[in-house]
């Protein structure tokens, strides 16, 4: 499937884009060309990353603004494009962690969570569906995980966030089929980024990427969107040893349950 066409003037929105694989992605899609526009919450960030791509002759605007404030991302996309001009390629990467037991967990944890990491991004989505439909062409890039297959204890809420990205993600892909709208989910597992150190941690055993025969880089993921954009596919994963061990988790979901009880009694103990 050949992804479009790269004609001069092709624009990015790219949300999460002061810091980690939503700054990775911003830089590498203005690197070729693209002008990007840098999505985030932190002023700070998005305008040094928005001067980093200028100052290299390259092409980029900034939007500050709380993707878990509904009202805000209500029409965003329609604002955006009347202020700039169509987006051909949409990159959700924003997203908010949190480790905490089912029973730590707070309802406005949940709302928060469920608000930034998916209900912003379908919102968007569902705009950039829409106006690349009348088109006729488009990329959507959703950045999802691979607990969207598989969750982990102490990570219930965000796995759910993410497990609701990827049935989005392929009901989406499905209806963008005849519409010249791609769609593709990028499922990576453990990141290098400040996610980990933002994120907020109810537990009382750290929180951070863990499992380097799944570790990869925010640059690393940014290559992987930017072969979704080029040649798109349904869904990719960053680690091969990964998606291996998600498969035998789906023929065998009650191996992995005991395993992941002895691993969670273990790390507790290390504490």
């Amino acid at each position: 499937m050949e992804g479009i066409a790269f004609d001069m003037g092709l624009r990015a929105l790219v949300t999460g884009g002061s810091s980690g694989i939503g700054r990775a992605t911003a830089e590498l899609l203005a690197s070729k060309g693209i002008e990007v526009g840098v999505l985030a919450h932190d002023f700070a960030g998005v305008e040094e990353v928005v001067h980093g791509i200028l100052a290299k002759g390259q092409a980029a605007f900034g939007i500050t603004l709380d993707l878990g404030i509904q009202a805000d991302v209500v029409g965003l996309f329609e604002r955006i494009e009347a202020e700039r001009g169509p987006i051909d390629i949409l990159v959700n990467v924003a997203g908010v962690g949190l480790q905490a037991d089912v029973v730590e967990t707070t309802v406005d944890d949940l709302n928060r969570l469920f608000a930034v990491n998916f209900f912003s991004a379908a919102i968007l989505s569902r705009a950039a569906m829409i106006s690349m439909s009348a088109r006729g062409k488009g990329n959507i890039v959703n950045i999802s995980s691979a607990s969207a297959r598989r969750a982990l204890p102490g990570m219930s809420t965000y796995a759910s966030t993410k497990a609701a990205m990827h049935a989005f993600s392929q009901a989406l892909r499905i209806e963008g089929w005849d519409r010249g709208v791609y769609v593709t989910e990028v499922l990576p597992m453990s990141v290098r980024t400040p996610f980990f150190d933002s994120a907020t941690n109810r537990s009382s055993v750290p929180y951070s990427a863990e499992g380097t025969a799944f570790m990869t880089t925010p640059e690393a993921v940014a290559g992987y969107v930017w072969r979704a954009i080029r040649r798109p596919i349904g869904e990719m994963y960053t680690s091969s040893t990964a998606r291996l061990v998600l498969a035998i988790d789906a023929a065998i979901p009650w191996l992995f349950d005991k395993i992941l009880v002895w691993g969670r009694r273990k790390r507790f103990e290390r504490k």
